[in-house]
């Protein structure tokens, strides 16, 4: 004979059955994952970008100069730009390496495949690849829906600035990314992007390298009205012996010169449109200035 204890037990048991099914059944409905990615970065925007989409505690190596957010200078380092530690690489058992197709060591990148390291390679080259890329990590990561909205938040913003300054005059502009040996901007170089975006024109932008050494005898013959001198936050050395260098420029004359934020600027991120916003508004000023100065003549 069962006893009426043991019928419920029964019940019970089978009640919790059911619901582990139910449970169980739910999760592989939405696609829940087991374990995050053990995720190394080879580059600080894409550090960056993951961060953005709260996958930051996946990372567990990056590169130097990977220092936003701040918790992301607690992540150990692998190498830099130049090489990587891959005995280190190795070591921290990752499931996934990202890397900058034109920034991180090539032959360090081959080797890591040819061990079996699965790798997926990212390549910004305009600013509707950031949104893009956004969604590639959150693919890669299972942060779809962050990642989605990110991504559209983005694209707004940059639709809107578009707008705001497609019909402004162009500036000329020298853009000093070192003093010695004197260096700017060429065709193809990212900042390239926002300048244009922003009505700028770039002297040297008939020149055959992305990032090109020029002379000073060409930069005097150019004459540009505005010189933009980009500066990390962090950077302790300031390009502050310009204006007596070049005092028989134009713009060094009229006190034509601006810092915009090279951490904004230089580094494919969601911040990129604050640093934008920043150049835009340079370059705004600089063209109410010229013309006024017209203006008044």
């Amino acid at each position: 004979m069962v006893t009426g204890g043991l019928v419920r037990s029964r019940l019970v048991r089978t009640r919790l059955v059911r619901l582990l099914t139910a449970l169980l059944l739910l999760c592989s409905f939405h696609g829940v994952a087991a374990t995050p990615p053990r995720l190394v970065v080879l580059a600080p925007h894409l550090v960056e970008q993951l961060y953005n989409i709260d996958a930051g505690k996946m990372i567990v190596g990056t590169v130097e100069h990977a220092d936003y957010p701040a918790a992301a200078s607690k992540i150990p380092r692998v190498g830099n730009y130049a090489g990587l530690q891959l005995e280190r690489i190795l070591a921290l058992k990752p499931d996934l390496v990202l890397y900058w197709q034109s920034g991180s060591p090539a032959a360090d990148i081959s080797r890591l495949q040819s061990l079996g390291i699965r790798t997926e390679a990212f390549e910004a080259k305009t600013l509707d690849d950031i949104a893009s890329d956004l969604l590639r990590l959150g693919e890669l990561t299972g942060r779809q829906p962050l990642a989605t909205l990110r991504a559209a938040e983005f694209r707004q913003r940059l639709a809107q600035l578009r707008q705001q300054y497609q019909q402004q005059s162009a500036v000329t502009v020298f853009y000093e990314l070192w003093d010695e040996p004197l260096s700017t901007i060429g065709p193809d170089a990212w900042p390239m992007q926002a300048l244009t975006l922003c009505g700028g024109k770039n002297i040297f932008a008939d020149a055959r390298s992305a990032y090109p050494q020029v002379s000073a005898e060409a930069l005097l013959q150019r004459q540009p009205q505005l010189i933009l001198q980009p500066a990390s936050a962090t950077e302790a050395r300031r390009l502050t012996d310009f204006p007596q260098r070049f005092a028989s420029l134009r713009a060094v004359q009229l006190k034509q010169l601006a810092k915009p934020d090279a951490d904004l600027l230089h580094r494919a991120t969601l911040r990129t449109l604050d640093g934008v916003t920043e150049l835009c508004q340079m370059l705004a000023k600089s063209r109410a200035f010229y013309a006024g100065l017209g203006a008044s003549r």
